[in-house]
């Protein structure tokens, strides 16, 4: 390797490392905003703006239980495809354009 190539590649190791990082910054803000939302929904907080004032209590918590109950069913889904062999194989296939996910 040359010398002028070594402080790009060193750049790209370092830019891919930062990136990753906040990548996973993100995902663990994210995953308590979730959790604090999800929360307050149950506790009956102040973000209950998916039911209406005008429902009955128990509708209410059936709409929280079938939402809950669907935020589960599209977070396992996610998890399925992103870690299946199909997402790897083309994620690795596009990761050379700079179109990788």
């Amino acid at each position: 390797m040359s010398e002028a190539q070594e402080p790009l590649t060193l750049a790209r190791h370092c830019g891919r490392l930062e990136a990753e990082r906040f990548d996973l910054d993100l995902r663990e803000r994210e995953r308590r905003e979730r959790e604090d939302r999800l929360t307050r929904l149950a506790s009956g907080g102040d973000d209950t703006i998916f039911v209406s004032s005008a429902a009955p209590p128990r509708e209410s918590s059936e709409l929280f239980l079938r939402m809950q109950r669907d935020l589960e069913q599209l977070s396992a889904f996610q998890h399925a495809v992103v870690h299946s062999k199909a997402w790897k194989l083309i994620q690795a296939v596009r990761r050379p354009f700079g179109r990788a996910w």
